[in-house]
């Protein structure tokens, strides 16, 4: 049986499924005969290097003219070099760098120089065969893993501690652009539910790196960091674990996060947001007011509701796979068992919340959440509030979830609502088998740019 916790922390601990590009290979291994000089495997690497940097800047003919052998020219022309080379870079990102990782001798003639030339969006695997006169006499190049790296020239990313000195020490990134302009307004990312790193790594997703990039690009600070739950999950005591609520487990720190920013000169600190996303959303309006130093807040997927609530709706559509009706009547059951003794939590002290479990989660999480109410919290707030949903979140609903947010603050001027069709939990577009369902997540996917877009000029806009 899944509920919306228990799903996130599965996800939040999967490591990020890497995608094998489909290994297109040009093998060409001939004898040549060159113009007459010493080949050493030190010649062999700065010409390897040497023919890399001149494919990264198109100059094909001079790869053709002075580095291919006799041979290697007759049975593979420039224009297939071109079109071997290009097929691979289109489109994907900018030149990073070229690293040698390989040089191995092969009988007494030739030495082979393997190499991976990194762009923003992939890395490539290139393999030179050259021989005794120096001349290339064989080719290899093939995809590698799809990577996503960060274009140095636009932007730069600082690795820092959240909540140095403290029993909670919390690895994070600061992401800004590489020309700053004055003072930046900034931003928080504050992750859903359970374990999760600071891209927020779902899968083969990362969107708080997507949110992160896009944002600096615009002109914003954009603070993550790996979560207390994610880094601290093993060494916690029972004790520890079994007091821990949304404040220990999100709330807390993300104020340290913004503290941080606070901190930074180069930071506008009248113009601090949070952006939270699922759970981190239904506490943003807490998180705000808690921390008193933030200028407003967006909430991606959250919800004014109960967490308790979100999960019995998550699990009764869970129950609809279940093709036996006895089954599905008796897991039907027990979460009606479970649906009344979350109603009756309010009535529970607290020392029996610290013995009771409502949807396998600890009584005392749910009920201190439940002291907060989010809708309450968030209508009383008078800075600028964003929400977003998207329309195919199968996690959070748009009716009960989104459109509640709207029925609370839908009278308010600092409340922006924006629902995107077509995009999931993530608010990435997905159209494919296992749609509406945790499939999704295991196809490669990247943040909607038109909603990034949006953020940014939000938070633009009110820091004007």
């Amino acid at each position: 049986m899944f509920a919306w916790t228990w799903r996130l922390k599965l996800l939040g601990r999967r490591q990020m499924i890497k995608i094998k590009w489909m290994q297109i290979m040009l093998i060409i291994l001939m004898m040549s005969v060159g113009c007459a000089s010493q080949s050493t495997e030190q010649t062999n690497e700065k010409e390897a290097l040497e023919i890399i940097d001149l494919l990264v800047e198109g100059d094909y003919q001079n790869v053709y003219s002075d580095y291919f052998s006799k041979d290697l020219k007759k049975s593979f022309p420039v224009t297939n070099l071109i079109q071997e080379w290009e097929k691979y870079i289109e489109s994907n990102g900018k030149y990073l760098e070229t690293n040698i990782i390989n040089m191995s001798q092969k009988g007494q003639d030739y030495v082979v120089v393997e190499s991976e030339v990194l762009y923003t969006k992939i890395s490539m695997h290139v393999r030179m065969t050259f021989n005794k006169e120096n001349y290339l006499v064989g080719l290899h190049i093939s995809a590698g893993d799809k990577v996503e790296k960060i274009d140095p020239d636009i932007l730069e990313e600082e690795e820092l501690i959240i909540g140095e000195g403290t029993s909670y020490e919390l690895g994070g990134t600061l992401t800004l652009p590489k020309q700053i302009q004055g003072k930046l307004p900034a931003v928080v990312l504050v992750h859903g539910s359970g374990p999760s790193d600071r891209d927020e790594a779902v899968f083969a997703y990362k969107p708080f790196r997507d949110i992160a990039w896009r944002l600096a690009e615009k002109g914003i600070a954009v603070l993550r960091y790996d979560k207390r739950t994610f880094t601290y999950a093993n060494e916690m005591s029972s004790e520890e674990i079994k007091r821990f609520t949304v404040y220990e487990e999100t709330v807390e720190d993300a104020i340290l996060a913004g503290q941080f920013l606070n901190a930074d000169d180069r930071i506008d600190n009248e113009n601090i947001y949070v952006i939270g996303h699922s759970l981190g959303g239904m506490l943003a309006p807490r998180i705000v007011v808690e921390g008193d130093i933030f200028a407003g807040f967006v909430s991606l997927a959250g919800s004014p509701r109960s967490l308790w609530e979100i999960i019995y709706d998550q699990n009764l559509a869970v129950l609809q796979d279940i093709t036996d009706k006895k089954e599905r009547q008796r897991q039907k059951q027990l979460m009606d068992d479970q649906l009344e003794k979350a109603k009756k939590m309010e009535e529970m002290s607290s020392e029996e919340a610290l013995t009771e479990t409502v949807f396998g989660l600890p009584a005392h999480y749910l009920k201190e959440m439940d002291q907060f109410d989010a809708g309450k919290i968030a209508y009383d707030i008078d800075l600028p509030i964003l929400m977003l949903q998207g329309e195919d979140d199968f996690q959070v609903d748009l009716e009960k979830d989104f459109n509640h947010w709207h029925d609370l603050l839908g009278d308010k001027e600092n409340a922006t609502f924006i629902s995107y069709p077509g995009l999931n939990h993530f608010f990435i577009n997905y159209e494919g088998i296992g749609k509406g369902t945790i499939v999704e997540y295991d196809v490669p996917g990247t943040v909607d740019v038109d909603m990034m877009d949006d953020l940014a000029e939000w938070i633009l806009e009110n820091s004007s």
